[in-house]
């Protein structure tokens, strides 16, 4: 008599977890796939700050709870009515607290409704007090320990662009709205995407032009900066119908004739090949840009609505350095600036980065097949075998010079000898 009521619970619970699902499309925030932290974990952790409910409550970031605190009441103290404008950002991320469960893949269920609005809204204020002060160095506070600690900015600037770190972005435009008034600042207010670029921009290769771009969908501030780092135009490589073709590393095709210079001229991603000239814009590499390439690829690989553009350079580059020789190689052309380590570390980076990561579109696939018709013309290929069989080794060098010098000589004499026989 028990079995039905109790198959009658068992199906409920299931119904119960079916109509709580959240729909796949909305999801923008998710924990990075194991696959990828077995190559660089590290890149994926926050070290000072948490942002959102993937990491809150770590031992590692606790101590920056009291400053996201002092942040938000500056913040709040800044408007006319400062219990007001609590009240009205409270209650707006209580209204939206449905869609934000939804953008993130796994449940969040643990917590309540009140406690996850206390943390966005704790979260959420202190990125914009975090941003106006770093646009407007009147805003900060003489003891203001954020801005009086040499490394903080920049350890913040990386943790920030986590992809476990985020935030949905409308969350924090009503509350850039609700808290930020021009007349409180008592200048020219700029939007929250220009603050959040003037923020990340020592990270960044791109100018404040590329914020054209992010009218786009803007799920977070990762999928912010993932906007700026867009190409000039979205499909300037078309591929051939052979499918993907990939490229020697830059020795092998500096080898062949193929020279490589600095094109300061274009986005990060408007690589170009014309005339045997290889074109790449100039690149920096430290701690920084190297989290914040991991988490843009993390990102490329599961977000929906997001081309691996991203993805695809890296991949690029992961064929044009093989070893520390190629590093030094575009180090000499400054398209690489190395702020990271040895070019044995660079090396390594690049060919890790890329580990473990699936393509479906490759960007740069009509480029590579334009570098492999130049490399594998015939009069290239010599040129390559020649330099690579006897300009390499000094005694091989030697060997030739003689052996021209000789035949010059013997060429001579037989001239000589045709020349007193006919006088």
């Amino acid at each position: 008599m028990d079995q039905v009521p109790a198959e009658r619970i068992w199906l409920e619970s299931i119904k119960i977890e079916l109509a709580h699902l959240n729909p796949l499309s909305n999801w923008s925030i998710w924990r990075v796939p194991n696959n990828l932290l077995a190559v660089n974990k590290d890149a994926y952790s926050p070290h000072i700050i948490s942002i959102g409910p993937l990491h809150h409550g770590e031992q590692n970031v606790l101590a920056m709870e009291v400053h996201k605190l002092h942040y938000m009441l500056s913040l709040l103290q800044r408007t006319p009515d400062p219990a007001k404008s609590l009240d009205e950002c409270g209650k707006a991320i209580l209204r939206f607290d449905k869609h934000i469960r939804a953008c993130y893949a796994e449940p969040i269920d643990k917590y309540e409704e009140y406690d996850l609005a206390k943390m966005l809204l704790v979260d959420g204020c202190f990125i914009l007090e975090l941003f106006l002060r770093f646009s407007m160095a009147d805003l900060r506070l003489q003891d203001d320990p954020v801005f009086n600690t040499s490394w903080m900015v920049l350890t913040l600037r990386r943790d920030l662009a986590l992809l476990e770190n985020q935030i949905p972005f409308f969350a924090l435009e009503w509350l850039f709205k609700l808290t930020v008034k021009p007349s409180a600042i008592g200048q020219s207010l700029p939007t929250l995407p220009e603050l959040a670029f003037d923020f990340f921009k020592s990270s960044l290769y791109i100018n404040r032009g590329t914020l054209t771009v992010s009218r786009r969908i803007v799920p977070h501030l990762l999928g912010l900066i993932h906007n700026c780092y867009l190409p000039s135009s979205s499909r300037p490589n078309p591929r051939g119908k052979g499918g993907w073709q990939f490229i020697h590393c830059s020795s092998v095709l500096l080898e062949a004739g193929i020279e490589f210079e600095r094109d300061t001229t274009s986005s990060l991603f408007d690589l170009k090949f014309e005339n045997g000239v290889f074109k790449i814009p100039p690149l920096r590499i430290h701690d920084s840009t190297v989290s914040l390439f991991q988490n843009l690829i993390a990102y490329e690989q599961r977000f929906h609505g997001s081309q691996q553009y991203i993805t695809s350079y890296f991949l690029l580059m992961d064929r044009l350095i093989d070893t520390s020789s190629d590093v030094e190689l575009l180090v000499q052309r400054r398209i690489i600036e190395n702020d990271f380590g040895g070019w044995e570390d660079v090396s390594a980076f690049f060919n890790s980065i890329c580990k473990q990561i699936v393509l479906q579109d490759f960007y740069y696939a009509g480029l590579c097949e334009r570098v492999n018709a130049y490399y594998n013309t015939q009069w290239y290929r010599y040129k390559a075998d020649f330099r690579r069989d006897h300009c390499k080794n000094p005694w091989a060098i030697i060997s030739l010079v003689a052996g021209f010098v000789l035949l010059s000589f013997t060429a001579l004499q037989t001239v000589y000898s045709v020349l007193a026989y006919y006088k």
